[in-house]
């Protein structure tokens, strides 16, 4: 039920290292949109600039990539190997919780006691959709948390360069840098996979974590926080595993429960009360 399950069963049925998929998932879902954006707007485009400098654009581009694709992405697999998807779901995406903190304290938005309730019953919320029980350990869960404050440095530290460039750029040269640092841990630890023996549904999986996975929204979440701020993207991403139990719902044929729609509920009564100062500002 996880928004990451073509991840999970990649690494969980086909056996394929997380960091060896990670470097190989990111390397090519960095090209993709790189390549894309060269020729639709020009090479020029492509180069990474920060207030008229190349050198600090790509200090931030790499900064970027280390923090959300490297960091979150790295520490969101190794909670996979600790702690239930479910569990890790509702620790990642904690993250709107770090975001508006973090946000408060570097004057870049208000962190009001409406949106501390909103922040507490989104996170409720997800628990709910998720259905999570309480076994734990306690290094999956600091993993996890550690995925979710990377992901909430990364979208702080993003806002001085999301106004230069196009959101499919800052995804690709993100992705890519990261991807590079997760191949690069993945051949220190001498993981690898031989593709070849990859199962048709495995491909089916690949794909679909590579292109509507990983460009398309990490590409729509840079456009996001470009055009809404850090407060008001972040608190959509409480509807991420929402979706994904409704997905199972359809597909898989799972259940509607009261504590699903009690969840639903409380998530986009959160989303609701978090928006109202963005709305107003």
């Amino acid at each position: 039920n996880h928004p990451s399950q073509p991840a999970i069963f990649l690494i969980s049925s086909a056996h394929i290292p997380p960091f060896y998929l990670g470097g190989v998932r990111f390397i090519i879902a960095g090209i993709a949109p790189l390549l894309y954006c060269a020729f639709r707007y020009g090479i020029d485009k492509i180069i990474p600039k920060a207030e008229d400098s190349i050198i600090r654009g790509w200090i931030n581009l790499f900064f970027i990539g280390v923090l959300q694709t490297a960091c979150a992405m790295g520490f969101l697999n190794l909670a996979f190997g600790y702690i239930n998807s479910a569990l890790t779901a509702v620790l990642f995406f904690t993250n709107p919780f770090w975001v508006l903190i973090l946000a408060h304290f570097c004057h870049i938005d208000r962190l009001t006691l409406k949106r501390c309730l909103g922040l507490i019953l989104g996170i409720t919320g997800v628990a709910l959709c998720l259905n999570i029980d309480s076994k734990g350990n306690i290094l999956g869960i600091v993993f996890a948390l550690c995925g979710a404050l990377s992901w909430a440095l990364c979208t702080i530290g993003s806002k001085s360069i999301l106004a230069t460039h196009p959101p499919f750029v800052i995804a690709g040269w993100q992705m890519l840098f990261g991807g590079i640092i997760l191949f690069l841990i993945s051949t220190f630890s001498t993981e690898s996979y031989p593709f070849s023996t990859l199962s048709a549904l495995g491909w089916f999986n690949f794909w679909r974590l590579l292109f509507p996975a990983s460009v398309g929204s990490f590409s729509l979440w840079f456009l996001a926080l470009q055009q809404g701020g850090v407060a008001q993207a972040s608190s959509f991403l409480f509807l991420t595993p929402m979706f994904a139990t409704i997905l199972s719902m359809i597909f898989l044929a799972e259940s509607l429960t009261i504590k699903f729609m009690l969840g639903y509920l409380l998530i986009f009564s959160a989303i609701y009360m978090i928006n109202q100062h963005s709305k107003r500002a």
